[in-house]
């Protein structure tokens, strides 16, 4: 699987790489390409598993809210370990601290999310969809990234000459 998806984000990489100007360039790479792909599923999960915990199972919004946000954000956390920033190891010393942090990170932006919303729309009365895509796009999609890239999912620093002052 992993495999596939490698290739998946590699071809897609070279296609968004032919479509992109060049001084952009530097921001397309197969982590952000895989990020964007699996942000892009995580949503369509979201909105799938509340149309169903709604419509057919009857839960009410808040619960079916929840609900699919807790499930989205649980694939999120998986596929962002495996296959976006490949933090392999499972062993309890990493994984609760990254999982910890995932969803540490994921409530902030939300929040941050809300309340830009409230701002822009109940306040200055800004399109109240057009300001949820900004939102989405700036504080969720780039927030959670970056937020992820040097929060959550970092390296373990090597020792080099460099790094030791040698």
């Amino acid at each position: 699987m992993k495999k596939l998806i490698n290739l998946l984000t590699n071809i897609l990489t070279k296609i968004l790489l032919f479509f992109t100007p060049k001084r952009f360039h530097r921001f397309v790479n197969n982590e952000t390409v895989g990020f964007l792909l699996f942000g892009g599923l995580t949503t369509v999960l979201s909105i799938v598993l509340f149309a169903l915990a709604h419509y057919t199972l009857a839960f009410g919004v808040a619960i079916a809210g929840i609900l699919s946000d807790v499930l989205a954000i649980i694939f999120a956390f998986i596929t962002n370990k495996i296959y976006v920033f490949e933090s392999s190891s499972w062993q309890p010393k990493t994984l609760i601290p990254e999982l910890t942090k995932f969803g540490a990170a994921r409530a902030f932006t939300v929040v941050l999310g809300i309340l830009a919303l409230v701002l822009l729309v109940d306040i200055w009365g800004f399109n109240a969809m057009l300001m949820r895509i900004i939102t989405i796009i700036i504080i969720h999609m780039l927030g959670n990234y970056a937020l992820s890239k040097w929060l959550v999912f970092t390296k373990p620093k090597t020792n080099t000459p460099e790094s030791t002052g040698g």
